[in-house]
């Protein structure tokens, strides 16, 4: 029986265990090469220490490379609502721990990967990790327990190693196509495999500023307190709820 997987990020601390950085000269900054979202599908053997010691590979998420991990953009999902299900890929031990941690690996990469929605992304992560895990599990019956040994295996299998963290955890490199589907690719691959990917999430606008010394449609105008504060502003006729000066009179405001 797999030991429950938010143990694993909880015992080393949520935050570190999704995104630490790899240890070895193949992993660091990722470059997307010309395609929107790029990352890494973080899979263990089960050879780790502590929390990270289990009796059969596992998934532990699909992270997009996002900030200083790298050139990936964030691409917001189409509904953002938390996972309420547990998927295949994590029922091990217990379900409300999984769920947990299932939502947190929604809240901290999910919400960047470009996703229809929480199903559209777990479905995809188990997916993926299907036939890696596979090879692994080979490697075990083999008797195989160094990280390193696991990472040959999945590489001679022909999957994208990115590179290894602590814990026996293995990165595999990953992009996402223009309908945010997520492909297993090396790095050289990613434009040919993903194209350019999804369109980029559009900044949200800024909120209206201030008008500088007038009044303007569908902006706040000078800062008042009265509406006297408001008397020779162009196009200003009150001072509204909000603490500015407005074009719109009293009685269709809606301040």
């Amino acid at each position: 029986m797999l030991q429950p997987t938010i143990q694993r990020c909880l015992l080393v601390g949520l935050a570190a265990a999704a995104s630490s950085a790899p240890i070895d000269a193949a992993g660091g900054f990722m470059d997307c090469m010309g395609t929107t979202l790029c990352g890494v599908l973080t899979v263990e053997s089960g050879f780790g220490s502590g929390s990270y010691q289990h009796d059969e590979p596992a998934v532990h998420g699909l992270w997009p490379e996002v900030g200083t991990y790298g050139s990936s953009a964030c691409v917001a999902p189409g509904d953002d609502t938390p996972p309420t299900t547990v998927f295949p890929c994590y029922k091990s031990g217990d379900e409300a721990a999984q769920l947990e941690f299932e939502q947190h690996e929604w809240g901290k990469h999910g919400v960047c990967a470009g996703v229809q929605d929480a199903a559209d992304f777990f479905t995809q992560v188990c997916g993926l990790a299907k036939a890696p895990l596979a090879v692994m599990t080979k490697s075990r019956a083999a008797g195989k327990t160094a990280t390193a040994d696991f990472a040959s295996d999945l590489k001679d299998a022909g999957y994208p190693v990115f590179g290894s963290m602590d814990d026996g955890q293995v990165l595999l490199s990953a992009c996402a196509d223009k309908d945010g589907t997520w492909q297993l690719a090396a790095q050289s691959d990613f434009k040919s495999v993903c194209g350019t990917g999804p369109a980029p999430t559009p900044a949200p606008p800024p909120p209206p500023g201030p008008s500088s010394g007038r009044c303007v449609p569908d902006a706040h105008g000078p800062p008042c307190s009265a509406d006297s504060d408001c008397v020779g502003k162009e196009g200003c006729v009150r001072c509204a709820h909000s603490g500015f000066c407005t074009d719109v009179p009293i009685d269709s405001s809606q301040s």
